[in-house]
């Protein structure tokens, strides 16, 4: 998301919260959507999660996973980058 700011020419702040950086991408990329409750979770298993006391179960991996390989096939195709 960040990378997608940068090729509109926004530069993000420091941040790791994707609501917040899909918050500065909607107003400038039509074509950009996503779901805002896969957002929190993403930013929740990425930073939250690496901390001792807190853990996720096989279920939460694998919704992260698919949450985030989507997320990364949409940001691709708006950059226009194939792999």
């Amino acid at each position: 998301m960040k990378g997608l700011l940068i090729h509109l020419t926004v530069i993000p702040t420091k941040t790791h919260d994707l609501a917040y950086l899909n918050h500065l991408l909607a107003p400038i990329c039509s074509e950009w959507s996503w779901p805002l409750e896969d957002l929190r979770f993403l930013t929740r298993a990425a930073v939250a999660l690496r901390y001792p006391g807190e853990a996720a179960d096989r279920e939460d991996a694998l919704k992260a996973f698919h949450i985030a390989a989507g997320l990364r096939e949409k940001l691709l195709a708006l950059l226009n980058v194939e792999v």
